[in-house]
C-alpha cells in the first residue's frame, strides 16, 4: 500500500509539473493555422502572446516593425502590409516558425541575410517595395510556395532562387531583370511566373525541363520581336505565355 500511495503521489507531481509548465511553440498545418484567431490590435496581442498565432498590422503607419511582436514566440502569419517599414531587422530570426511573412507596400530597400533562417515560411510577400538585391539566403526556404518580389528595383536574379524546388508561384512583375539564370529549370514544382514589364529577351535552354509543369507565363509589357517570342514558347510549347503585340525592335 505504501508503495502504492508513494508512486500516486509521484504521478500527481508530474502531472502538476506538465500542467504548470510553459506551453511549448508547435508549428501547425495548413488547415489548423487558419483556424487560429488573427489579432488585428498590437495591444490585445500582447495581453495574450502565447496565443497569438496570426497577426495582421496592416496601414498602421508603422515605420519599423514593433520590437514586442519578437515575444510572440507562436507567431506563424505576420501581415504589414502598407506601412511605411524600411527596414527589416535581424531580429527577425527570432520569428522561427513563421509560415507567411507579408510587408508589402513598404519602403523596405534590402533583405537581410537573417530571412535565410525562416526555413518554415511558405510566403513571402515582399512587393511594392524598393528592394534591388535579389540575395542567395532565399535559397534556403526551402518550403516556400509562393514568392512576391514584384514592383521594386531588382536587376538581377541570384542563381541560389534554383533551389526553391517547392515554389509555385514567382511574381517579378515591374523590376528590372534582363536575364534568368539557368538554374531556373530546377523550379520543377514552378505553376506561375510573372515577369511583367521587366527586360528578358529569352530563356535559358535549360528551361525546357519545365515544359509540363510549368502552365503561365506574362511577358506583356516586355519589347519583343516576333522570333524572340516564338523561341521562348517553343522551349515552353505546353505553356501559356501572354506577349505584347511583337515588335520590329532589335
Amino acid at each position: 500500500m505504501i508503495k502504492q500511495t508513494g508512486c500516486f503521489f509521484i504521478t500527481v507531481i508530474v502531472i502538476l509539473g506538465l500542467a504548470v509548465s510553459p506551453a511549448k511553440a508547435q508549428l501547425l498545418d495548413s488547415a489548423s493555422l487558419p483556424q487560429q484567431k488573427s489579432f488585428e490590435s498590437l495591444e490585445e496581442a500582447l495581453l495574450q502572446p502565447d496565443q497569438v498565432y496570426r497577426l495582421t498590422l496592416e496601414k498602421k503607419k508603422y515605420t519599423s516593425i514593433p520590437a514586442e511582436i519578437f515575444q510572440f514566440k507562436n507567431l506563424q502569419e505576420l501581415k504589414l502590409g502598407n506601412n511605411k517599414i524600411k527596414t527589416i531587422p535581424a531580429d527577425i530570426a527570432k520569428l522561427n516558425l513563421l509560415q507567411t511573412l507579408d510587408l508589402s507596400g513598404n519602403q523596405i530597400d534590402s533583405i537581410p541575410p537573417e530571412i535565410g533562417t525562416l526555413i518554415h515560411l511558405r510566403r513571402l510577400d515582399l512587393g511594392n517595395n524598393k528592394i534591388r538585391t535579389f540575395i542567395p539566403e532565399i535559397g534556403l526556404l526551402k518550403e516556400l510556395k509562393v514568392l512576391n518580389l514584384s514592383d521594386n528595383d531588382i536587376h538581377h536574379l541570384d542563381p541560389a532562387i534554383g533551389r526553391l524546388s517547392k515554389l509555385k508561384n514567382l511574381l517579378l512583375s515591374k523590376n528590372r531583370i534582363d536575364s534568368l539564370p539557368s538554374s531556373m529549370s530546377n523550379l520543377t514544382s514552378l505553376y506561375y511566373l510573372d515577369l511583367w514589364g521587366n527586360n528578358v529577351s529569352e530563356f535559358p535552354s535549360q528551361m525546357a525541363k519545365l515544359k509540363y509543369t510549368l502552365k503561365y507565363v506574362d511577358m506583356r509589357v516586355i519589347a519583343l520581336p516576333m522570333p524572340a517570342q516564338d523561341a521562348i514558347q517553343q522551349l515552353l510549347p505546353n505553356t501559356e505565355i501572354l506577349f505584347s503585340p511583337g515588335c520590329n525592335c532589335n
